[in-house]
């Protein structure tokens, strides 16, 4: 995590993304994903995730998800913007990704349709250009499934 006092900009995310994939685990793809999120409850902060492979495939955690749960360990509920950069095994940056499925749930948990996703080398997208209709808590909330917290 770096600290900041000021809101970062997108290529201070970037750098913070660049630093987390260099040590990433990713012993079977040889692709180095790293990602940093800004949440608004945290003064600026840039929590940092990368990818740690697992030799069973489905028990790895991306990027993304290790960038938002560092911060929400952290105090962060409402994220602001992430970045996210790619390098394969050679050292070349992937500019043609993209957050996963799962990554995108976690992001429209604890973010907006308009929360930003920053890739290098791709440009600057908002949530909804890859999720235009997120399942959340509010979908819950509407068929009577959640309660409020201490509630039950």
């Amino acid at each position: 995590m770096s600290a900041f006092t000021a809101v970062p900009t997108d290529d201070a995310l970037l750098a913070d993304a660049r630093a987390a994939a260099a040590n990433a685990h990713s012993p079977y793809s040889g692709w180095r994903v790293g990602a940093a999120a800004v949440f608004v409850e945290t003064g600026g902060a840039i929590f940092r995730g990368a990818n740690v492979e697992n030799g069973s495939y489905g028990l790895t955690i991306c990027a993304e998800r290790s960038a938002i749960c560092s911060a929400v360990v952290a105090g962060g509920r409402r994220l602001e913007r992430i970045a996210v950069t790619c390098r394969n095994s050679a050292g070349e940056l992937i500019a043609k990704i993209a957050p996963c499925g799962a990554c995108l749930q976690v992001i429209a948990e604890f973010g907006t349709a308009d929360t930003q996703i920053v890739i290098d080398g791709r440009g600057v997208f908002r949530l909804s250009d890859f999720l235009p209709l997120p399942f959340g808590a509010d979908s819950l909330k509407a068929h009577g499934t959640v309660t409020e917290p201490g509630r039950g």
